[in-house]
């Protein structure tokens, strides 16, 4: 079955996808992780955090929030990086908080991708690194994968 053209994403309190609904001005996805390096993702240069001995380490926190508009169009990110996860959560509240009446539940959106801060962010098609070449699509820098029968159950 091909990607459809909206993904659906289902809502789900105190997990992965708890910061998704809708708002005044159309769809909202945000949360709160480390990043994934565009170099690594694109396969063309390695990791590029690493420690004192020069080990591969995780990158940055982010709080992120793509908004998009009612038909599930990427309109824009907001993306901030952070010293650690309780300082992007408390960002990603002050981001939610700018929105007008929101309404945490399940959407459906298309693909995009935002590059920013060295690292990639956005729902991308990944069905050409698919070991069965079926269809599917990893939300990142999450690693939230999206699949047959595009429901809005989702891997991580």
């Amino acid at each position: 079955m091909p990607i459809p053209d909206l993904i659906p994403i289902s809502y789900e309190p105190d997990f992965h996808t708890d910061t998704i609904g809708t708002h005044a001005g159309g769809l909202f996805f945000g949360g709160v992780c480390r990043g994934w390096p565009v170099a690594a993702y694109e396969e063309v240069g390695e990791w590029p955090w690493r420690d004192e001995h020069g080990e591969p380490m995780p990158g940055p926190w982010f709080a992120i929030l793509h908004l998009f508009d009612h038909d599930g169009r990427h309109l824009s990110s907001e993306i901030g990086p952070f010293a650690d996860g309780a300082e992007a959560d408390q960002a990603l509240q002050r981001m939610l908080a700018c929105l007008q009446d929101v309404e945490y539940g399940d959407i459906a959106v298309r693909l995009f991708r935002v590059d920013a801060h060295d690292c990639v962010f956005g729902l991308i098609d990944e069905t050409d690194r698919a070991e069965d070449g079926d269809g599917y699509v990893e939300y990142y820098p999450n690693q939230i994968g999206f699949y047959e029968p595009w429901d809005g159950s989702y891997d991580t």
